[in-house]
């Protein structure tokens, strides 16, 4: 659950309550579930189950929630008797609340924050409650001073070691760069063990400091020696000067290659000692950090530093589907008994989390922190349990005993290309596994020792579109693949991208047109092949909404059934923001398969989720249809044509400007010109202009004046000159279009492009003299009623569902948007309804002559008149086809596609 849905859920019960909608007694089981907490607990805890108070009004849940609902008239004074009970402390309630639906108070008793405000403001506070959805307050405050401030210092040194270090020679040399990837990650960590208790507070620093020259001369030897020592147990060490030989066994591998050590000026050592001395490294927050560190290599995202925090709350729309909810939810089933949870433990002690894009690991690293956290709450639980034996026993003496966390880094497979990206990631899962350790200890007062270090994770660096999968991560057990690999479109891919897709694709019989597929199906592919067959296995990826639209839906999908799998959640197309990718504001979907399986399916959208029978490769809730290019409509809706293409090098096309100047003491001229309309012309109001032949009478008079007699012949030599067969027979007609259609009275513009912003499609009627180009698309002298159909909400729907995209706008296309388009057969009374309305909506257009008919579409501008107007067509092209309004775009495009499986019967 996100922020913004709970803060309306919030409001609704706030609103709910006063009205009388809510009982009272209700209220604080609202709440909870408003928050995100399980219905199956919250359940419990109504019924009595789980209520641990003792007085009638009061709720007491362990580890959540303290409520009374005060009828003393001292609300102040309740709420400072509850926050001083034993029973407060000793079940670690984190939120004690009094109110008395006048006034509402509460206590954080972690961060001791009270509250003090009306009962109806709540809402306006809502984000005081947010731990209960496991968002500390902290999270949305931006980015973390501490990690910005880092990345920061650490870009600065990078550069100067870089700059001392490599010379024209050296700064392509592999190797050379690798070495020093290596070493910024042992920087890193030396900087962060020292200030979390790794090592001695500033121990490496202050050695530093004071055990090498100012002019750094001899601190590349001395730094050389002390990672042999971290990576020498203390028992192999012989004898040692004091000031190394307190350096404890660090292990792990980080220390383990014989890599020499960059060489330092006075400068870049005093910047190192600063690195060191002048920030606190126990603030930085490996999930983002990881992201953001990459910026001190890659200087093109320096820009970015500090702008990474947004992706946490995406990778658990990732993470929660795939497998976190359900964990949640054995460990719920599994509540009173100690055998179920014990097996869970094992169960999370056992699987694998695989990540084959893995980048600096920020989806291993989030996954790694909520099964640890998830793992405490089983732990917590089991105790619970044997405390409320010893109760029963009337005072057994027993020994609780210490919990251990079984989960190992070690459980954690990656694959990334970029090889500095690589070693942050393994190096981001140390922190990540002691920061965890931490939060271990503080709750149970006991965790595993942070030295030596452990295997940290299976992190190879290498190509995951070739290597072979099973070779990282064994494809045996419980295993979740997941990520956000690279997208990149066919048009942008270079050629290292085309020489995977060759490799990968060539070779399987069933995917047809594969040079045609964006990048990211390489993992898709490989995804599917690795978990078919294993029932414990499941993927899920982020992506680019363009696999689910337009001709690549065709040919990416099918294959992927032909592996016995089936989707088993998705996301909607969503604004993915995640500066780390560079790509934010990208429209995305997130897209899980699983093989076959008889249990529902999840599907979300706007981060609200309902299980239906089926999601099909539009990520729509309905049956696996392909939409294929037809070349007929299958509503038998009049013949669509794309625009005139002029083949003509520019030479037939012209400014205003140079058609002034053509018709200037020459109006005869006009006879032979036209207006041109693409979509830039269409939306924004643009003028273009055109040479318009079509009798030898026209030709004759262009021929009479110079100017266009070289146009005429630079066309014929364009065309002459072109590899297209068909356009070397076109040289034989200079003067014209390749096609040169026209209306009889008027003509109907649908621009091929659109913004995916826009509410409605922006067509709109020309006169019979435009012209309309390719590779816009155009509907001579069409029925008005079919102005409506084409404008109405419906039809966008559909649009959106089945075209592609250019970047992130809507590509309309003839074959796909208007011939697969399903409309019911409407009666005469229907067509003049729709008429009607769609003439309102032209009505409503000229009542504002200054506006574009971009500016008239601005989803944060258009008129009111003109979305009223379109409002009115929409109940009407509604009704066509259901009496029950819509109650959302799912239940529009489960219809549509329902009905086009009929009308097609299923071909």
């Amino acid at each position: 659950m996100n922020i913004t849905q709970i803060e309306e859920n919030t409001k609704q019960l706030v609103n709910k309550t006063i009205s009388g909608e809510v009982a009272l007694q209700d209220f604080v089981y609202e709440l909870l579930l408003a928050y995100g907490h399980r219905p199956q607990s919250v359940g419990r805890l109504r019924s009595g189950e789980r209520n641990l108070a003792k007085v009638e009004g009061e709720v007491l849940w362990k580890r959540h929630i303290y409520f009374k609902h005060s009828k003393t008239g001292s609300l102040h004074s309740d709420i400072d008797t509850m926050r001083k009970e034993k029973f407060v402390s000793k079940y670690k309630v984190r939120f004690v609340i009094a109110t008395d639906f006048n006034e509402f108070l509460a206590v954080d008793t972690k961060t001791l924050e009270p509250l003090d405000i009306d009962f109806e403001n709540l809402a306006k506070h809502f984000d005081f409650f947010l731990p209960w959805a496991q968002m500390e307050k902290a999270v949305y405050q931006g980015e973390n001073p501490a990690d910005v401030k880092a990345a920061e210092k650490m870009a600065k040194l990078f550069d100067l070691i870089k700059e001392e270090n490599f010379d024209k020679d050296s700064k392509n040399d592999l190797q050379k760069l690798h070495n020093l990837n290596v070493f910024l990650t042992r920087l890193l960590f030396c900087f962060f063990a020292e200030d979390t208790g790794i090592f001695k507070d500033n121990q490496f620093s202050n050695a530093i400091g004071s055990h090498t020259l100012a002019d750094g001369s001899d601190l590349s030897e001395y730094l050389n020696r002390l990672f042999t020592v971290l990576n020498t147990a203390e028992r192999d060490r012989g004898d040692l000067p004091d000031y190394l030989a307190k350096f404890p066994y660090v292990n792990g591998g980080l220390f383990a290659d014989d890599i020499p050590s960059p060489d330092f000026s006075a400068r870049s050592r005093r910047i190192l000692i600063e690195c060191g001395s002048d920030l606190d490294w126990s603030n930085i927050n490996p999930d983002i950090f990881g992201s953001m560190i990459q910026a001190v290599v890659h200087t093109d995202q320096r820009g970015s530093m500090g702008m990474h925090y947004t992706s946490v709350p995406n990778i658990m729309k990732v993470i929660e589907p795939l497998f976190l909810n359900s964990l949640y939810d054995e460990l719920e089933e599994g509540q009173d008994n100690p055998r179920r949870l014990e097996r869970l433990l094992q169960r999370l002690a056992s699987l694998k989390i695989f990540d084959p894009a893995c980048g600096s690991g920020n989806f291993l690293i989030i996954a790694y922190k909520e099964l640890r956290r998830l793992e405490m709450e089983v732990f917590k639980r089991l105790q619970e349990l044997e405390l409320e034996r010893i109760d029963s026993s009337k005072g057994e003496m027993a020994q609780l005993r210490v919990p251990m966390s079984g989960i190992k880094l070690s459980q954690f497979y990656g694959i990334e290309l970029d090889d500095f990206a690589h070693e942050v990631a393994i190096l981001s899962l140390w922190l990540a596994e002691h920061q965890m350790n931490q939060e271990f200890k503080a709750e149970f007062g006991d965790c595993a020792p942070s030295l030596p270090l452990k295997r940290s994770g299976n992190i190879v660096a290498d190509n995951a579109v070739r290597i072979e999968w099973n070779s990282v991560c064994p494809s045996e057990g419980e295993i979740y693949v997941l990520g956000n690999p690279p997208y990149v479109g066919s048009r942008y891919q270079d050629s290292s991208h085309k020489a995977d897709i060759e490799n990968l694709f060539s070779g399987l019989s069933e995917y047809k047109s594969y040079k045609k597929l964006d990048y990211i199906a390489c993992w898709f592919q490989r995804a599917s092949s690795f978990i078919s067959g294993n029932t414990n296995s499941k993927f899920a990826f982020v992506s680019t909404s363009s696999i689910s639209q337009g001709e690549q839906v065709e040919i990416f999908w099918p294959p992927l059934y032909r592996y016995g799998l089936e989707i088993d959640f998705a996301h909607r197309p969503f604004k993915w923001r995640n500066n780390a990718k560079s790509n934010a504001g990208v429209s995305c979907i997130i897209v899980g398969m699983r093989n076959i399986s008889n249990t529902p399916k999840i599907l979300y959208e706007n981060d609200i989720y309902k299980k239906v029978d089926n999601i099909n490769s539009y990520i729509v809730a309905s049956k696996d249809i392909i939409v294929s290019k037809r070349t007929s409509s299958i509503s038998s809706l009049p013949k669509i044509v794309s625009g005139n293409k002029a083949n003509d090098g520019g030479y037939l096309i012209m400014t205003t400007e140079e058609k002034n100047s053509l018709i200037s003491g020459n109006p005869e001229l006009n006879k032979i010109i036209r207006r041109v309309f693409g979509a830039e012309e269409f939306l924004n109001g643009k003028s273009r202009w055109c040479l318009w032949i079509d009798t030898p009478e026209k030709l004759n008079l262009a021929l009479s004046v110079d100017e266009i007699k070289n146009r005429i012949d630079n066309v014929r030599t364009t065309r002459l000159d072109s590899k297209d067969k068909g356009a070397n027979k076109l040289a034989s007609i200079p003067h014209q279009f390749r096609e040169m259609r026209e209306p009889k009275d008027y003509s109907l513009i649908i621009p091929t492009v659109s913004s995916e912003k826009r509410r409605y499609l922006p067509i709109g009627y020309l006169g019979v003299d435009d012209v309309v180009i390719a590779p816009n698309i155009v509907l001579y002298d069409p029925p008005p009623y079919l102005f409506g159909v084409l404008s109405s909400y419906m039809h966008i729907q559909w649009v959106r569902a089945v075209s592609g995209q250019l970047e992130s706008r809507l590509r309309y296309s003839s074959q796909l948007c208007y011939n697969s388009f399903p409309l019911p057969k409407i009666n005469e009374k229907q067509i003049s309804l729709i008429t009607e309305a769609s003439f309102g909506i032209l009505e409503a257009r000229e009542m504002f002559p200054n506006k574009t008919i971009a500016e008239l579409y601005d989803p944060n501008s258009m008129p009111s008149e003109l979305l009223q107007s379109h409002e009115k067509l929409d109940e009407i092209v509604d009704s066509c086809y259901r009496k029950n309004k819509f109650r959302s775009d799912e239940e529009r495009l489960e219809l549509l596609f329902d009905m086009y499986e009929k009308m097609t019967k299923g071909n």
